[in-house]
């Protein structure tokens, strides 16, 4: 089974809840104090630090940093995050998540958009800092967006994200891209920029 991208986890509500640690932990200290009219503006402002980064940051560009699909013979499970709703049960209950399930029979043609010949170098330094957790998934992603669109038999079409794959390591995920088109029917689907299923690095 070929997998790529990374599943939803916990780490939208961690990351947010360590931001607004701070300002939580002084109005609790307010209150023991018995300042409870500051308390409370410390708690308003915890939760309002929360919700900007889980509901303002992440839930907008969860398909850019945790976007997920995998391969097996016969079919294609992905995540859908089309809607924002399920984006939210995604990040609250992140390993309820069901992949839906595509029949690689159903499948016309596969577009691949992005740059794969000439690969850059993407710098993925160590979460040392707040900010790089938040940042640099997204930035990696940002800098080549690579995706294969998916054109199924009944006119539907679906976006499966290679980029963080390919920011950590565009070899691998090249050869990963190989195993899945050498996996399809080639007298039935048709690839579209993507020659010959190889691709140089020259």
């Amino acid at each position: 089974m070929l997998k790529f991208g990374k599943k939803v986890s916990y780490r939208p509500i961690i990351v947010s809840f360590s931001y607004s640690l701070l300002t939580l932990i002084t109005a609790i200290y307010l209150q023991v104090a018995t300042m409870y009219w500051p308390a409370i503006g410390f708690y308003l402002a915890s939760l309002a630090i929360f919700s900007a980064i889980l509901f303002g940051y992440y839930l907008p560009n969860l398909p850019n940093s945790f976007t997920y699909w995998e391969s097996n013979p016969t079919s294609i499970r992905y995540n859908n995050m089309a809607s924002y709703k399920h984006r939210i049960l995604m990040m609250l209950f992140p390993y309820q998540n069901q992949l839906i399930i595509i029949n690689k029979k159903d499948i016309r043609s596969i577009t691949v958009i992005g740059n794969l010949t000439h690969p850059e170098e993407t710098a993925y330094p160590l979460d040392f800092s707040l900010i790089y957790a938040i940042l640099t998934p997204l930035l990696s992603v940002l800098k080549n967006p690579i995706t294969l669109k998916l054109t199924l038999k009944d006119g539907q079409t679906i976006e499966l994200n290679v980029s963080r794959d390919f920011a950590y390591n565009n070899k691998m995920t090249i050869a990963k891209l190989n195993q899945f088109f050498d996996s399809l029917d080639n007298t039935q689907i048709k690839i579209i920029n993507y020659p010959a299923h190889n691709v140089s690095f020259n």
